[in-house]
Protein backbone atom coordinates (compact mmCIF):
# COMPACT_ATOMS: atom_id res chain seq x y z
CA UNK A 1 0.00 0.00 0.00
CA UNK A 2 1.26 3.12 -1.13
CA UNK A 3 1.45 5.17 2.22
CA UNK A 4 4.07 7.96 2.07
CA UNK A 5 6.29 9.62 4.38
CA UNK A 6 9.52 11.57 5.01
CA UNK A 7 12.53 10.33 7.11
CA UNK A 8 14.25 12.52 9.17
CA UNK A 9 17.69 13.60 11.45
CA UNK A 10 17.87 16.66 13.56
CA UNK A 11 20.66 18.69 12.74
CA UNK A 12 22.75 20.15 15.70
CA UNK A 13 21.01 23.44 15.20
CA UNK A 14 18.00 21.81 15.46
CA UNK A 15 17.05 22.26 11.42
CA UNK A 16 15.53 18.74 9.76
CA UNK A 17 17.49 16.87 7.33
CA UNK A 18 15.21 14.38 5.40
CA UNK A 19 14.10 11.94 2.33
CA UNK A 20 11.10 11.40 0.79
CA UNK A 21 10.08 8.10 1.22
CA UNK A 22 6.96 6.15 -1.41
CA UNK A 23 5.72 2.93 0.06
CA UNK A 24 4.90 1.59 3.31
CA UNK A 25 5.24 5.10 5.78
CA UNK A 26 2.65 4.30 8.18
CA UNK A 27 3.88 3.67 12.00
CA UNK A 28 3.30 -0.35 11.78
CA UNK A 29 6.24 -0.68 8.80
CA UNK A 30 8.04 2.31 8.45
CA UNK A 31 8.18 3.15 12.48
CA UNK A 32 8.99 -0.76 13.34
CA UNK A 33 12.02 -0.89 10.32
CA UNK A 34 13.40 2.55 11.76
CA UNK A 35 12.80 1.79 15.64
CA UNK A 36 14.45 -1.59 14.58
CA UNK A 37 17.34 -1.57 12.41
CA UNK A 38 18.20 2.28 12.13
CA UNK A 39 18.92 2.70 16.02
CA UNK A 40 22.77 4.55 15.78
CA UNK A 41 23.15 8.37 14.05
CA UNK A 42 25.50 6.92 11.84
CA UNK A 43 23.36 4.49 9.94
CA UNK A 44 20.57 6.93 9.96
CA UNK A 45 22.97 9.58 8.66
CA UNK A 46 23.94 7.09 5.98
CA UNK A 47 20.10 5.88 5.07
CA UNK A 48 19.63 10.38 4.79
CA UNK A 49 22.87 10.52 3.06
CA UNK A 50 21.23 8.34 -0.22
CA UNK A 51 18.07 10.26 -0.71
CA UNK A 52 14.89 9.51 -1.54
CA UNK A 53 13.46 6.30 -1.26
CA UNK A 54 10.57 3.94 -2.42
CA UNK A 55 10.94 1.61 -0.34
CA UNK A 56 12.74 1.24 3.35
CA UNK A 57 13.98 -2.35 4.36
CA UNK A 58 15.74 -3.47 7.18
CA UNK A 59 19.23 -2.95 5.43
CA UNK A 60 21.07 0.01 3.14
CA UNK A 61 23.44 -1.33 0.57
CA UNK A 62 23.04 -4.65 -1.23
CA UNK A 63 25.63 -7.30 -1.26
CA UNK A 64 27.56 -6.44 -4.22
CA UNK A 65 28.00 -9.77 -5.84
CA UNK A 66 23.93 -10.06 -6.81
CA UNK A 67 22.24 -7.77 -8.96
CA UNK A 68 20.10 -5.27 -7.22
CA UNK A 69 18.07 -2.35 -8.65
CA UNK A 70 14.63 -0.68 -9.16
CA UNK A 71 13.45 -3.46 -10.83
CA UNK A 72 11.11 -5.58 -9.02
CA UNK A 73 12.85 -9.36 -10.37
CA UNK A 74 16.33 -7.22 -9.76
CA UNK A 75 15.49 -6.23 -5.85
CA UNK A 76 17.36 -7.93 -2.97
CA UNK A 77 15.81 -8.60 0.05
CA UNK A 78 15.40 -6.47 2.60
CA UNK A 79 17.74 -3.80 1.11
CA UNK A 80 16.41 -0.68 0.63
CA UNK A 81 15.28 1.34 -2.90
CA UNK A 82 16.59 4.39 -3.45
CA UNK A 83 15.41 6.58 -6.67
CA UNK A 84 19.15 7.72 -6.93
CA UNK A 85 21.63 4.64 -6.30
CA UNK A 86 19.18 1.96 -8.04
CA UNK A 87 17.15 3.84 -10.50
CA UNK A 88 19.25 6.57 -11.72
CA UNK A 89 16.81 9.41 -10.76
CA UNK A 90 19.03 12.61 -10.63
CA UNK A 91 17.74 15.76 -7.59
CA UNK A 92 16.36 12.98 -4.78
CA UNK A 93 19.15 14.36 -2.52
CA UNK A 94 18.27 14.87 1.42
CA UNK A 95 17.43 18.72 1.46
CA UNK A 96 16.07 20.35 4.74
CA UNK A 97 12.37 20.52 5.52
CA UNK A 98 9.89 21.59 7.81
CA UNK A 99 6.47 20.07 9.55
CA UNK A 100 4.65 22.57 7.11
CA UNK A 101 6.26 21.46 3.96
CA UNK A 102 5.91 17.50 4.70
CA UNK A 103 2.43 18.21 5.08
CA UNK A 104 1.95 19.22 1.96
CA UNK A 105 3.81 17.21 0.39
CA UNK A 106 0.82 14.55 0.49
CA UNK A 107 3.55 12.47 2.64
CA UNK A 108 1.16 10.69 5.81
CA UNK A 109 3.88 10.47 7.90
CA UNK A 110 7.09 12.17 9.57
CA UNK A 111 9.71 10.74 11.05
CA UNK A 112 12.71 12.61 13.11
CA UNK A 113 15.69 10.93 14.37
CA UNK A 114 16.36 13.06 17.23
CA UNK A 115 19.49 14.20 19.17
CA UNK A 116 18.95 12.05 21.71
CA UNK A 117 19.58 8.89 19.26
CA UNK A 118 15.52 8.40 19.32
CA UNK A 119 12.63 8.22 16.77
CA UNK A 120 9.98 10.44 16.87
CA UNK A 121 6.61 10.58 14.45
CA UNK A 122 3.63 12.51 13.33
CA UNK A 123 0.95 12.19 11.43
CA UNK A 124 0.54 15.14 9.07
CA UNK A 125 -3.07 15.88 8.78
CA UNK A 126 -3.00 17.98 11.89
CA UNK A 127 -2.33 21.70 12.48
CA UNK A 128 0.26 21.31 14.19
CA UNK A 129 2.58 18.27 14.70
CA UNK A 130 1.78 15.65 17.84
CA UNK A 131 4.99 14.16 18.09
CA UNK A 132 5.22 10.95 19.72
CA UNK A 133 8.13 8.48 20.70
CA UNK A 134 8.09 5.75 17.69
CA UNK A 135 8.82 2.79 20.53
CA UNK A 136 6.36 3.65 22.74
CA UNK A 137 3.58 4.60 20.33
CA UNK A 138 3.95 0.85 18.61
CA UNK A 139 4.25 -0.92 22.13
CA UNK A 140 1.24 1.06 23.26
CA UNK A 141 -0.33 -0.46 19.80
CA UNK A 142 0.99 -3.97 20.07
CA UNK A 143 -0.42 -4.13 23.64
CA UNK A 144 -4.20 -2.99 23.02
CA UNK A 145 -3.48 -5.62 19.97
CA UNK A 146 -2.40 -8.29 22.59
CA UNK A 147 0.48 -8.70 21.03
CA UNK A 148 4.11 -8.57 21.80
CA UNK A 149 7.35 -7.52 19.79
CA UNK A 150 10.52 -8.09 21.69
CA UNK A 151 13.03 -5.96 19.13
CA UNK A 152 10.59 -2.96 19.85
CA UNK A 153 10.03 -3.41 23.55
CA UNK A 154 14.25 -4.71 24.25
CA UNK A 155 16.96 -2.08 23.73
CA UNK A 156 18.68 -4.61 21.26
CA UNK A 157 20.70 -2.40 18.59
CA UNK A 158 19.91 -4.28 15.78
CA UNK A 159 22.39 -1.99 13.55
CA UNK A 160 25.15 -4.33 12.66
CA UNK A 161 25.68 -3.20 8.60
CA UNK A 162 25.97 0.26 7.32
Amino acid sequence: MITRSYICIEQEDGMLKGIYCHYDGYLEYNGKILATHYTNREKVEKLISLGNLFSLQKNIAPDPKLPHSFDYDKRQKDVCIFYGRDRGYKGTNAHYVTYEMVKNSWSKYMYVFRLNNEWYYTKTYHDKPNWQPVKQSLEKKLNSCGMKDDNIKSSKNLDTEL
